[in-house]
């Protein structure tokens, strides 16, 4: 897993995005506006992380396991 914290970026991310080996995850996403030197940036910021497909499906597994166990 690799987390890359805060990020920003110029179009709104898919909350998740799967590739053949990885997956990106995109949460607590909301827009934002800044103004350097008398331009307007838009843009949206969001909390990013991706992981193997592996770990991805392990983290589901345990996420699963603690469910049922409550």
């Amino acid at each position: 897993m690799i987390n890359y914290g805060r990020v920003h970026g110029s179009e709104q991310p898919k909350e998740i995005e799967i590739t053949n080996s990885a997956v990106f995850v995109a949460s607590n996403i909301v827009p934002y506006k800044e103004t350097i030197e008398d331009k307007v940036i838009s843009g949206y910021e969001y909390d990013y992380v991706s992981y193997t497909k592996d770990e991805y499906i392990l983290t589901l597994h345990n996420l699963d396991k603690n469910i049922e166990e409550l």
